[in-house]
């Protein structure tokens, strides 16, 4: 039961935060009358809410408040809080921390832009690595197999700056070597630019990116390389904090 438990929690998202029997039926790919009694049984046992008007389920207030718990608790997300708070202070934007989950960068924390016209780091948001800043700070020093796997094939486009060819997603992944971080220039929202950098562990494994994201409008491609040096700057600190002695 508490495999299929988490299968059913992993539909919920920030864009998907209410869902009905027929709709959580055909993403879990199981018979609607099977996804019914899966629901209700967490219903029953306090994993979700069932609106009364809508028959839709949503993530119960007890499970949201174990997971800020968690959230709080990670090492990971906690040693990353001062160095996104400096980050977002130096750079007045918002700054996330990402980490690669299968073939999805998935933002684990985040710290808001004082600006009130930002771009939203929503915790848990999932996006293509190749169409991020963050996702390619994640990608650039794996070996090349690696980065096929683990963005697949046909690259998705997003945008019409979004890369869609190999050979230029891999062009692009040395720059990013050479630079020390990587840009997204509206390459997954039209609005948005990102730039991120590589955390590593005591190994100098890639195991996280740091990024700060913001409107197109308050950034211009002359100011990207301090931007640049502010994020890999977060991006080591929070690698030094990890162990690393790179």
């Amino acid at each position: 039961m508490l495999r299929k438990a988490m299968e059913v929690l992993q539909l919920f998202t920030p864009k998907r935060k209410e869902i009905g029997v027929t709709e959580a039926a055909e993403l879990l790919r199981r018979p609607k009358s099977t996804t019914s009694r899966w629901l209700s049984a967490m219903e029953e046992a306090g994993f979700l809410d069932r609106d009364a008007d809508s028959g839709r389920y949503r993530v119960s207030m007890r499970v949201a408040a174990v997971g800020e718990m968690a959230r709080q608790a990670t090492s990971l997300q906690r040693r990353a809080r001062p160095a996104l708070e400096r980050l977002t202070a130096a750079t007045g934007e918002t700054s996330n921390l990402v980490v690669l989950v299968g073939r999805e960068a998935v933002n684990i924390e985040a710290v808001e832009s004082p600006h009130p016209v930002m771009h939203m780091g929503s915790v848990g948001r999932r996006f293509p690595p190749h169409a991020s800043a963050a996702g390619k700070s994640l990608l650039a020093w794996a070996p090349e197999e690696e980065v096929l796997a683990s963005v697949g094939t046909p690259l998705a486009r997003l945008t019409p700056a979004t890369i869609t060819s190999m050979e230029r997603l891999l062009e692009e992944l040395a720059g990013v070597r050479e630079r020390g971080y990587a840009v997204n220039w509206r390459e997954l929202e039209e609005h948005l630019v990102a730039v991120g950098a590589p955390v590593r562990n005591h190994r100098g494994e890639v195991v996280a990116a740091v990024s700060i994201s913001a409107p197109v409008s308050r950034m211009n491609r002359e100011t990207l390389p301090e931007v640049g040096r502010h994020v890999v700057e977060a991006a080591r600190a929070l690698s030094a904090d990890l162990g690393w002695r790179g």
